[in-house]
C-alpha cells in the first residue's frame, strides 16, 4: 500500500503547479476585444426596451453591428436567443448601461461558452464585449454601484474570475488574480464547487472590503511523494480506483485578494503563482 504524502504543504504546491499553464492568458479566455468601438446599435432596438419585438432581427443586427463571429449551424440557428437585456449601473459611474447577453447554445469546443455579453451606453455605443460563462453584479462596497463579476472557462473546464468597473469611458478589470478559480476539468483534480465560492469581507481590517475565493481541491487521482499521479492502488488486498465520486483526497483552499485603495485593484494577499511554481 502506498503511504500518503508526509507533508500537507507538498500537496498544496503540487496540485496547483499546473495552474499558470492552464489559465494565465485570461484576456484570451474571458473576452474578445472590440473590433470597432464606434459601432452603435440602431436606436430602434433600444427604444422598445425592455421589449424585443423580433428576436431574430435583433440578433442579426447585434451580430452585424458588433462583429460577433460564431460558427453557424442548424442547431445554433434553432436555439440561439437573447438571455439578458437590462439596464444596469456599474461601479465607477452613475450612468445607465445596457447589458445584453446573446447565447447561441452550441458550437465547437474552442468557442465555448457560446455566449457574448455586450455592454452599451444608453445611446447604444459599444463599451465592451465579453465572452463569459456566467456573470453577476456584485456589491463589494456599501452604498456604491455594483461591480460586474464574470466567470470564464475553456471548453475543458479551466477558468477563473474577473471583476469590472467603469473608468472614464471604458471598463477596467480591477481583479489581478492569475490563479485558477474555476476547475471542472477532470484531469487529476477539480474544485468543489467547480466555481470557488466568492466571499466579500474586510480581511485586513483597513476599512475596505476585499474578495476571496474558497472551496476544496478534489484529487481524483492518487499522488506519490515524487509528484506522480496514478489511477488506482491496492489497499489491504483490495483494488481502489480513484474518481470524482471516490477521490484520493480533498484539500481546503482559499485565495484572498486585498483591495488596494491607491490603484483601486484587488491584489493577491500572497504571490500564489510564484509560490506554486516552486514545485513544478
Amino acid at each position: 500500500m502506498k503511504k500518503p504524502l508526509p507533508l500537507f504543504i507538498l500537496f498544496l504546491f503540487l496540485i496547483n503547479c499546473g495552474h499558470k499553464h492552464q489559465y494565465t492568458d485570461k484576456n484570451h479566455i474571458t473576452e474578445k476585444e472590440e473590433s470597432n468601438t464606434k459601432n452603435v446599435l440602431q436606436s430602434e432596438y433600444l427604444s422598445d426596451y425592455p421589449v424585443i419585438k423580433d428576436s431574430a432581427k435583433f440578433i442579426t443586427n447585434l451580430r452585424q453591428t458588433f462583429d460577433l463571429s460564431i460558427t453557424e449551424s442548424l442547431d445554433q440557428q434553432k436555439s440561439e436567443k437573447i438571455t439578458f437585456f437590462k439596464k444596469i449601473k456599474i461601479n465607477g459611474s452613475d450612468q445607465d448601461f445596457y447589458l445584453i447577453e446573446y447565447d447561441w447554445i452550441t458550437g465547437p469546443t474552442a468557442e465555448y461558452p457560446w455566449k457574448f455579453q455586450i455592454i452599451l451606453t444608453k445611446e447604444g455605443k459599444l463599451v465592451k464585449k465579453l465572452y463569459a460563462q456566467r456573470f453577476e453584479l456584485v456589491h463589494i462596497f456599501p452604498q456604491q454601484n455594483p461591480f460586474l463579476l464574470t466567470v470564464s472557462s475553456t471548453g475543458k473546464g479551466n477558468g477563473g474570475h474577473d471583476i469590472y468597473k467603469m473608468t472614464a469611458d471604458s471598463m477596467e478589470n480591477v481583479y489581478e488574480g492569475k490563479i485558477k478559480t474555476y476547475d471542472a476539468h477532470q484531469d487529476n483534480k477539480v474544485y468543489e464547487p467547480n466555481e470557488l465560492k466568492l466571499t466579500i469581507k474586510d480581511f485586513n481590517n483597513d476599512g475596505f472590503n476585499d474578495v476571496a475565493f474558497s472551496g476544496k481541491t478534489v484529487l481524483i487521482q492518487g499522488l506519490t511523494p515524487q509528484g506522480d499521479w496514478y489511477d488506482s492502488e491496492t489497499i489491504n488486498g483490495k483494488e481502489v480506483n480513484y474518481s470524482v465520486d471516490h477521490p484520493f483526497k480533498k484539500i481546503p483552499v482559499e485565495y484572498i485578494f486585498l483591495y488596494d485603495k491607491k490603484t483601486g485593484h484587488f491584489k493577491e494577499k500572497e504571490n500564489y503563482t510564484e509560490k506554486y511554481h516552486l514545485f513544478e
